[in-house]
């Protein structure tokens, strides 16, 4: 296996610049290759369509890509993306059981507690003790909470001119448009 230079991935990451920079971090992700001279030619053409096709790496790429950039924007407040999201799901409802959070935003149970203990924990988010039903506990923002989600906007604003720059408006328009399609059902 042979490891490419990465010096120009991390230079991108810091000046990027229009939606050519999605192109070549993609790129990037491709220059970890194997030797595949050795391989049969049927292997050599898996691995080729593979290379050339892989959704689920090209869209774990771009998910990376994102949430770093947000994760830089809120970190000054504290805030990691994932709170984000979930401080505004919760707004959103007003109320919300923990199970209503994960459907909502399409996570698993560990993933889900895990960000809702730092969120309780932080005084964001407080359970509404009056609509208890058994063992379900809603959740709303807290005074605290509702301060960081509203003092957070200019900082999501700079995520999203970011996030902007890197996927050009054709890139934000089809992933608004699959992630409406999904959260439709």
């Amino acid at each position: 296996m042979m490891l490419a230079d990465t010096s120009r991935l991390v230079a991108w990451r810091r000046h990027p610049t229009g939606s050519q920079f999605l192109d070549e971090v993609l790129y990037m992700h491709h220059l970890v290759v194997m030797d595949t001279r050795t391989l049969s030619p049927e292997r050599q053409a898996l691995v080729r369509e593979v290379k050339e096709t892989c959704m689920i790496a090209r869209t774990r790429l771009i998910s990376r890509v994102i949430t770093n950039i947000f994760d830089e924007e809120l970190r000054p407040l504290g805030l990691q993306s994932s709170q984000h999201i979930l401080l505004n799901s919760i707004m959103r409802k007003g109320s919300a059981t923990r199970a209503e959070i994960g459907r909502a935003n399409h996570l698993d149970r560990s993933t889900l507690t895990r960000n809702l203990k730092v969120m309780l924990e932080a005084g964001w988010i407080e359970e509404v003790a009056e609509q208890a039903r058994g063992r379900q506990r809603p959740l709303r923002l807290s005074r605290t909470g509702e301060e960081l989600l509203f003092s957070s906007i200019a900082a999501w604003r700079a995520g999203q001119a970011r996030a902007a720059k890197v996927l050009g408006q054709a890139g934000m328009d089809a992933i608004k448009q699959v992630a409406d399609e999904i959260l439709r059902g």
